[in-house]
């Protein structure tokens, strides 16, 4: 008899690293809510120094995951948290600095490991994240060939590892030189230099964090075939599309940052081509694979897969213009207190010249000189200036994400099809990731609700005072545009009529 994907983790203990990420604690909250019975869920992670204060592993615990919004919703009433166990550590010290008591009680007890930890910055020296993602990794798996009960490694890489094709197969594909050479090469040069977009040491992709997520799985190919690892491959993730609430979001990071400043009105332009498709999953469909991917570790090894791409593109592609232009009309029907100008949709393209130009135009007029302005109005009346800071972070963002907001793929992800095709109807309900179900349509409301409640903090009572702040700022911006347009026109009409004038006066006088 087959068991539920629940009784499976029933008495099984797992190790999280990455635990405090975005991923992480919707994963860790999915485990506890959905397999009740699961053993001991053991938490790496690293002790910190801020302003001079030490956060133990105990209290970056409490602090970083269990006081966080996503375990104070309704959903999470009956969780047991006794079951987190937070051990001291870091990925990039030798035998991820364990105590010898912390590593033998993982020796003993663990049988799954869901290795999610890494550095997701994309600027930075590349022997850094080598050190970080590659290294780290390593350690894992060195870890994993101690473990008595070893089940899987379910290791957390990205879709983009490999975005210098523009077609993506599940499968490991090899860089152009051995891995161990580029990795001593790396170390060896000892450089500290930032390595950016077209360096050679990225092998074709855009910034280190994609090229070490490549070299990683190389090094998992080459060097640890003989455990049970499988590298899993999430494209863009973000905001919940039912778990543990619609729209659930605590990270700026990503595409949340964009469309909540886009909004607001205080974005007014992007550098993103709005005719590519995008591929956005969603965080819970992420967790629930991650599980049911642990889950199917249990088949015999020839119904293996050993690379799987979490993605929606291929199987329910959408637009960036669709996704952007359905949440900035929610945030019309529904804005924010915060509202600051009408949102604005770009219907430009930047791939000719006269859209770059209108954007240029919108980035110096209705960014720049806009912040410059704005703050001097909050100097005038005492007020913290803040705009110029906001749009300068706006243009660092559209920098960094510039190449995946203007380029697409094809991720083939037939692997997770064929796994989610064999669960029982009641896993499927217990655990949905099947992504051609996602609506873009509700997830476009759910992202802007998510973003009002989790990211701005508003409260839906407040949704009537907004609507009156909205029809203030829409007329004022009218009238704002009315009297630009005006005197735009006043000019070149006051030059046709005052040079006549001075040309007939010069004759006569």
């Amino acid at each position: 008899m087959t068991i539920s994907i629940s009784e499976f983790y029933n008495n099984r203990s797992v190790l999280i690293t990455g635990g405090s990420g975005f991923i992480g604690k919707v994963l860790i909250e999915k485990l506890l809510r959905s397999c009740p019975n699961i053993g001991h869920i053991y938490l790496l992670i690293r002790p910190t120094n801020q302003n001079g204060q030490q956060f133990d592993s105990e209290q970056r615990l409490k602090q970083q995951i269990l006081e966080s919004k996503l375990f104070n919703l309704p959903t999470s009433k009956d969780i047991d948290f006794s079951k987190l166990v937070a051990l001291s550590g870091d990925m990039t010290m030798p035998n991820l600095g364990l105590s010898e008591q912390d590593r033998q009680k993982l020796i003993e007890n663990v049988s799954i490991i869901f290795h999610l930890a890494a550095t997701v910055s994309f600027k930075g020296p590349m022997k850094h994240f080598v050190q970080q993602n590659v290294f780290g990794t390593e350690s894992i798996l060195q870890l994993g060939r101690e473990l008595k009960q070893l089940q899987v490694i379910v290791y957390v890489s990205t879709a983009y590892s490999n975005c210098d094709r523009s077609v993506i197969e599940e499968k490991v594909y090899s860089l152009k030189q051995d891995v161990n050479k580029i990795i001593d090469q790396i170390i060896e040069k000892d450089d500290d230099k930032n390595a950016i977009k077209g360096d050679p040491i990225l092998y074709g992709r855009p910034n280190p964090y994609t090229a070490s997520k490549a070299m990683t799985e190389c090094l998992i190919e080459k060097k640890y075939s003989d455990l049970p690892v499988i590298i899993c491959r999430p494209s863009i993730v973000s905001y919940a599309y039912n778990e543990p609430t619609k729209g659930w979001c605590d990270s700026l990071n990503g595409i949340s940052g964009l469309l909540l400043l886009g909004s607001l009105g205080i974005a007014q332009t992007a550098s993103v081509d709005y005719d590519k498709l995008t591929d956005l999953i969603p965080v819970d469909f992420v967790a629930n694979s991650l599980i049911v991917i642990g889950y199917h570790s249990r088949m015999p090894s020839e119904e293996q897969k050993i690379v799987i791409n979490i993605t929606s593109g291929a199987k329910n592609p959408v637009t960036w213009k669709k996704i952007i232009y359905s949440v900035f009309d929610n945030a019309s029907s529904v804005p924010s207190v915060r509202m600051l100008r009408p949102t604005y949709k770009q219907r430009f393209n930047l791939t000719n010249f006269i859209g770059r130009i209108n954007h240029y135009f919108r980035l110096f007029f209705f960014h720049f000189l806009f912040a410059y302005i704005f703050d001097f109005l909050l100097i005038v009346i005492g007020q913290k200036r803040y705009m110029v800071k906001t749009m300068k972070r706006i243009q660092k963002y559209c920098d960094v994400y510039h190449h995946f907001l203007n380029n697409e793929w094809l991720f083939k992800n037939n692997h997770y099809d064929q796994i989610y095709r064999t669960l029982s109807i009641e896993d499927q309900l217990q655990f949905p990731s099947d992504v051609s179900t996602i609506d873009w349509n509700e997830y476009s409301k759910s992202i802007w609700i998510g973003t009002r409640r989790y990211l701005l903090n508003e409260d839906d009572s407040t949704v009537r005072q907004a609507i009156h702040r909205q029809r203030k700022i829409n007329i004022i911006f009218r009238l704002i545009h009315f009297f630009v347009y005006l005197f735009m026109m006043i000019i070149p009409c006051m030059f046709a009529i005052i040079f006549p004038i001075r040309m007939i006066l010069a004759n006569y006088f």
